[in-house]
């Protein structure tokens, strides 16, 4: 065989126990592989969602400058401000506006009213509120009866804060003046009722805007866009969606491991993964070789005289050791197969081995091969 895989045979001789090892490692996780992927594959449990919904409601609000100022020319219209000047601009106007999506058909009606709400209140907003009079007067009203989803239902209206400011004063007063906090405020309620996402609806979403009346000025406290929302889910189990690289590769690891395995063993057993006599003594005189190559001088090789004795060594490694422990080279003959360690009365040799025949190019040997080669060191 040739040079290369004489040195890959011998490798695999030498680890043969290591290779076979993760060899089957590999068909063992092939294997698993292949059977969680296509016999029994795992499952897994997830949540799904079945259908969900959304709905929000927003105010805007401007007022119009009725009586004119330096500042403020008279019917300018002041949007969306926190505060507004009662005397300039005593009117505030505005729009609620209310929609909602789903994932699933729906239909809905709604009613929206807008109201003003006076009422006396101490610790407003907190588990100890308490009311000593409440009163609404209707400001708009709209009904839809058929309001399909991301459509918008606005409601606009109009507030007089001069005129609301007195008739919360004029309320507390017929109640001969409470020891309350005096309250105006919008109100929205919206009523709902028919079939979201296919479940039936019969509620009522509030939505405030209070309004802050001062000495000379008014503050309008936007709480911003309400959100309400929900989803209904259940938990499915499912199995994961393997890629086409593990449903394929899997059963390729598999039988690339079985198969390398087997083939290894058989090899073995029979004969095949082996080397002739002749290149185990050569790759053995080349690993001495470069091993010492320190030790090592190429030259000439002359006769010596009849009083010099002669000493056959075997191995290569052998007469490295001569010319460590008397202090010598080792000279290697050029162009000649032959090395030798002078130590002045003695001659160490050592002959290298003939160098295998490189004709071949089979890794593992075949049985003629095998043959040839005993008949050959025989």
């Amino acid at each position: 065989m040739s040079g290369r895989r004489r040195d890959i045979t011998k490798t695999i001789i030498d680890n043969f126990d290591l290779i076979l090892v993760c060899l089957l490692v590999v068909g063992l996780l092939g294997g698993y592989m292949t059977y969680t992927t296509h016999v029994a594959p795992e499952t897994e449990t997830v949540t799904r969602q079945l259908s969900s919904w959304q709905s929000s409601g927003s105010y805007t609000h401007n007022a119009t400058v009725r009586n004119g100022t330096s500042a403020f020319a008279e019917g300018t219209v002041l949007r969306d401000r926190s505060v507004y000047v009662t005397h300039v601009a005593p009117v505030l106007t505005g729009s609620f506006t209310y929609t909602y999506g789903v994932s699933n058909k729906s239909d809905l009606a709604a009613e929206t009213t807008v109201v003003v709400r006076y009422r006396s209140v101490d610790s407003a907003g907190s588990s100890d509120e308490v009311v000593y009079w409440q009163v609404e007067r209707e400001l708009a009203q709209k009904r839809d009866e058929s309001l399909t989803p991301d459509e918008r239902l606005s409601v606009p209206f109009s507030l007089n804060v001069s005129d609301a400011t007195e008739t919360v004063r004029r309320i507390d007063r017929e109640h001969g003046g409470t020891p309350g906090q005096l309250d105006v405020m919008i109100v929205t309620r919206v009523e709902l009722s028919g079939t979201r996402n296919g479940q039936e609806v019969d509620t009522t979403r509030t939505y405030r805007l209070p309004v802050v009346p001062r000495q000379n000025s008014y503050r309008v406290e936007d709480p911003g866009r309400i959100n309400h929302g929900d989803e209904r889910t259940a938990d499915v189990t499912v199995t994961p969606d393997y890629g086409l690289l593990r449903q394929v590769g899997s059963p390729v690891l598999f039988l690339l491991g079985v198969v390398a395995a087997g083939g290894l063993v058989a090899a073995r057993s029979t004969g095949r993964l082996s080397l002739t006599d002749r290149e185990e003594e050569w790759l053995a005189y080349q690993s001495a070789r470069e091993e010492f190559d320190d030790w090592i001088t190429v030259g000439k090789i002359k006769p010596v005289g009849e009083t010099v004795w002669s000493v056959e060594v075997d191995s290569l490694e052998g007469l490295v050791d001569v010319a460590i422990d008397t202090d010598n080279r080792v000279i290697e003959q050029r162009e000649g197969d032959e090395f030798v360690v002078f130590t002045g009365d003695r001659l160490f040799r050592y002959q290298k081995p003939p160098k295998p025949e490189t004709g071949g190019e089979f890794l593992w040997n075949d049985d003629s091969q095998v043959d040839n080669s005993k008949v050959d060191d025989s």
